[in-house]
């Protein structure tokens, strides 16, 4: 591995610094530009944000390792090379990467119907509203396309079938003039055509977009493996999940499968079974970052193609900025 990561930087021109594996702290180089770190030796504890997990594509695990370093973004070699290349020229001439101005918030519902496609819609609209330069991003990719839920579908811009086909860097100063965008929102969405099998390219993209705006939304849909391989590519997750048994049961099991990306519970909806956010809290282990109420026209305003207007309602957008303001994105 050394030897191909070795001629990566090379290529990159960049230089290599090895070190022995052994605990992540301030003993490691402090004036590199990134951390690169072996699969097979990497110890446990969260490394520095930006760090890449470098593995083959026959080593098993290797998603699961890197949320437990905290959600650090994977480079599987060679196929990947060409990307780290440019990660790493980018990053030795001072580019952002992924340490980069924007914050990247992902949205996972811990159950389906759990509202996660709406509160991402919510949380970005907001962001604009409040003259944040904010981009919401697709990650369910059987969802048919965020776009319909916005009302927005006819809006023309870049979808994800347009972008599976890349290699190496996005660039942000490419990739934010051709997105979809109603006043200050802009949006990438799937369409409604059916998924090929051809990977998306979420972690450059993603990267791209950090570049150019200071909050990243993304929806990732239902809490499960793919969700998962995507949510370690966010700085945090939040997980709206019911107030229900079932629904704290589901959180429980998402926080697990977040493993070690950092996770905060939106306990939404009616109360029916007495759940207050400090028993929430207790029962699925995630701390409570704010909560959203039971609103009986959400439904109809989503298919009406009202969906952002009933989160500018003045209770919504009290909740909506609430979460905004503890996941940082409002001052």
């Amino acid at each position: 591995m050394r030897a191909t990561v070795g001629r990566v930087c090379a290529a990159a021109g960049a230089e290599l610094l090895a070190e022995p594996a052994g605990p992540t702290s301030s003993t490691r180089a402090p004036l590199a530009d990134t951390e690169l770190v072996d699969v097979h030796h990497a110890v446990r504890g969260r490394v520095r944000p930006g760090t890449v997990l470098v593995g083959r594509p026959e080593d098993t695990g290797l998603w699961d390792r890197a949320a437990e370093l905290g959600g650090c973004t994977v480079a599987v070699l060679p196929d990947a090379a060409g990307w780290l290349a440019d990660l790493l020229c980018a990053r030795s001439t001072g580019g952002p990467g992924p340490g980069g101005t924007g914050h990247v918030v992902g949205v996972l519902g811990a159950v389906g119907g759990a509202g996660a496609s709406t509160l991402a819609c919510w949380l970005a609209d907001r962001a604009a509203q409040e003259e944040r330069t904010a981009v919401l991003v697709d990650a369910d990719r059987e969802g048919c396309g965020i776009d319909v839920l916005l009302g927005l579908e006819d809006r023309d811009g870049l979808r994800w079938p347009d972008l599976q086909r890349i290699a190496g860097t996005v660039h942000a100063e490419q990739l934010w003039p051709a997105l979809a965008r109603a006043g200050r929102l802009r949006w990438l969405s799937w369409d409604r055509s059916r998924p090929d099998g051809a990977p998306a390219p979420y972690a450059p993209v993603l990267e791209a977009l950090r570049r150019a705006a200071e909050l990243v939304v993304v929806d990732l849909g239902r809490a499960g493996p793919a969700a998962a391989d995507t949510a370690v590519l966010c700085d945090e997750v939040l997980v709206p999940a019911p107030r229900t048994v079932r629904g704290m049961l589901a959180a429980r099991w998402a926080a697990d499968l977040l493993a070690g990306v950092p996770a905060r519970l939106v306990p939404a909806g009616l109360n029916v079974a007495d759940v207050d956010d400090a028993l929430a809290a207790a029962a699925t282990g995630l701390p409570v970052a704010g909560s959203v109420r039971f609103c009986g026209g959400v439904p109809e305003a989503a298919e009406t193609g009202r969906l952002l207007e009933a989160g500018r309602s003045r209770r919504l957008g009290r909740d909506v900025a609430g979460l905004l303001s503890a996941v940082g994105a409002l001052r």
